[in-house]
Parts: structure tokens; C-alpha cells; sequence
């Protein structure tokens, strides 16, 4: 009787299993594919100050030398990347010199508190701000008001003058995760339609609805990074991390097995396992899901710690 009982949940299980999934591949796909197209944009940032000053000199020169005024020290090694680490993720996407000198064109150094009243030349007391807002305020110290308003203004600048790259990467993002979707759709219901479990008409939507599902949840995670990049330019510094990129990598490739082990799933419900006995399979199963909801739990919880300490740095800022 109990053998009964687990020979008749364990298909019912397996198809519970290969439905939630289903629920995962479209998100994962998104999150995995604009993740990876973003982090792989950023990962060549020099991540030193020699490192710029041998990619990106005249960059280099223009922040040891912004804000500073003739007699004072050289700025140091820390509080120069401390500048550079500033400038909005959207004018940093591709590593382009000539993109971030452009964001910075019509910007200064401008001192939270000046220099008559005590204010110094790191990298904590320094704003990129338009040199007309910088002049208007003369010697006055600048307010939380103001220093929210110049982090949104730049957010707003930095995508505007980088727009061509942003849409460009938004554009290869999307049609990765849409192509790649689709492939590995069709590679994992072939088997079905061999079988004659699905017909010709319902294999062809498989794989639109897989297209559609990634074609949404990519670009609206592109743009949820893009936003925090550009808001928080800090972040930056994390997502060009090698684990980061890593991890995004792995995320993708999570991705692209999802409909191939969804494909195993339904072959083993249908009677391909052979001799091999269910319960081995659902156990395995059952090991590969708990690793997966770990995994995004752990990437989930990153996230919220991430934009949760630039928040609160923000508001620290305004205070």
C-alpha cells in the first residue's frame, strides 16, 4: 500500500516540479542575460589609480587635478578613484574614456563645504556639478537638498549623454535572451514532440511564449540596473567585481538548463527513466531545487543589502 501511494505522488510531484520551473525560466533568463551583458560592459574599468592613469590618462589628469587649488598637495591615489567611482555606471558602460569625458564636459569639482570654511579637497567633499550651479553658490556650504538633487540630475545627464550605448547594450541584451530561449526551448521539447505528447501547433507556442516571457523580464531588469547604476554610481564598483560578473555568468547558464532540465523531467514522468527507480530521481531532483532556491535567496538578499547601504548612504548625504 505505502509503495502504491509513492508510485502515484511521484509523477504528480514531478510535473508540480517541472511547472514552478517553468515559473523561474523567464525571470532567471532576464535577470541572467541583462546581468551578464551589464557586468561584462563594466568588468575592463581600471580599478586602480595607475591602472587609469595608463587607460585613461587625460580622465586621470582631470581629477587630480579638479577642485584643487594651486599650492595644495596632490590629490591621493584614494581619493582620486574616490572621484572617479562618482561618475554615474551609464557613462562607464564599455570602458569608453571619451564617454565619461563627455558626462564630465560641462561638470566641476564642487566642495560641499568650501575651502574659506574649512572644506578639503577629498574625495568626500567633492560633488560633479555643473560649473554654473557651482559658481551661483560662491562660498556657501552646500545642502542635503542640493547634493540630492545633484545625484539625480547627474543620473538623469549620464544616461542622456551615453543613450546610443545604453539602448545598444538594452538591444543586444534582449534579443540574446529572446534567441537563446528560444533554441534551448525547442531543443527541450523536441523529445515531447517525437513522442506525440505535443503537436506541431503547441511546440510552436512553447517556444513563442519562452521568447515572449524572456523578451519582457530582460529588459525591465536592464533597466532596474541601469537606474541604481545611475543613481548610486558606487554600485558600480561592485558589479564590475570578477565574482559579480561570475556570477552572472552562472546565472545565465542557470538559465539555458532550465528548459533542458524541465525536458529531463517530463521524460522520467512519462516512463523514459527505464529500470532506474523514480525515488533516485525525485531525490535528485528534490537536492537540485533546494540549490536553486538557496542560490536565489543568497543573490536576493545581495541585492536588497546592496541598494538597501547605498540608500541609506543617500539619506545620510541629504542629512
Amino acid at each position: 500500500m505505502p509503495a502504491s501511494n509513492s508510485q502515484t505522488a511521484s509523477p504528480q510531484w514531478l510535473e508540480s516540479m517541472g511547472q514552478a520551473l517553468g515559473n523561474w525560466q523567464g525571470a532567471i533568463a532576464g535577470v541572467g542575460t541583462a546581468g551578464r551583458e551589464v557586468t561584462q560592459s563594466l568588468q575592463d574599468l581600471p580599478r586602480t589609480a595607475q591602472a587609469l592613469a595608463a587607460e585613461m590618462p587625460n580622465l586621470a589628469r582631470r581629477l587630480q587635478n579638479a577642485g584643487v587649488r594651486r599650492g595644495d598637495g596632490p590629490r591621493s591615489s584614494a581619493d582620486v578613484m574616490g572621484l572617479f567611482d562618482q561618475i554615474p555606471g551609464p557613462s562607464k558602460l564599455g570602458a569608453k574614456e571619451w564617454d565619461i569625458r563627455v558626462f564630465l564636459s560641462d561638470k566641476q569639482a564642487s566642495h560641499i563645504h568650501p575651502h574659506s570654511q574649512g572644506g578639503g579637497n577629498g574625495a568626500d567633499n567633492i560633488l560633479w556639478e555643473l560649473g554654473l550651479h557651482n559658481h551661483q553658490r560662491g562660498a556657501q556650504v552646500m545642502t542635503g537638498g542640493e547634493q540630492i538633487y545633484i545625484r539625480v540630475h547627474n543620473a538623469i545627464d549620464s544616461v542622456l549623454k551615453n543613450s546610443a550605448t545604453v539602448a545598444q547594450l538594452g538591444l543586444a541584451a534582449t534579443g540574446t535572451a529572446v534567441l537563446t530561449q528560444a533554441v534551448v526551448t525547442a531543443l527541450a521539447y523536441t523529445l515531447d514532440l517525437y513522442r506525440g505528447d505535443i503537436t506541431a501547433e503547441v511546440f510552436r507556442d512553447k517556444i513563442v511564449e519562452a521568447a515572449v516571457s524572456a523578451g519582457i523580464a530582460t529588459p525591465i531588469f536592464f533597466l532596474l540596473l541601469i537606474a541604481v547604476m545611475a543613481l548610486f554610481p558606487e554600485v558600480v564598483v561592485v558589479l564590475s567585481a570578477p565574482a559579480v560578473v561570475a556570477g552572472f555568468n552562472a546565472l545565465f547558464g542557470v538559465g539555458i538548463a532550465l528548459p533542458l532540465v524541465q525536458s529531463i523531467l517530463r521524460h522520467v514522468e512519462a516512463g523514459g527513466a527505464g529500470e532506474v527507480p523514480q525515488r533516485q530521481y525525485a531525490e535528485a531532483l528534490c537536492q537540485g531545487n533546494t540549490l536553486l532556491a538557496d542560490s536565489a535567496q543568497t543573490v536576493q538578499q545581495w541585492w536588497q543589502d546592496l541598494v538597501a547601504g547605498e540608500t541609506q548612504a543617500w539619506a545620510g548625504e541629504a542629512t
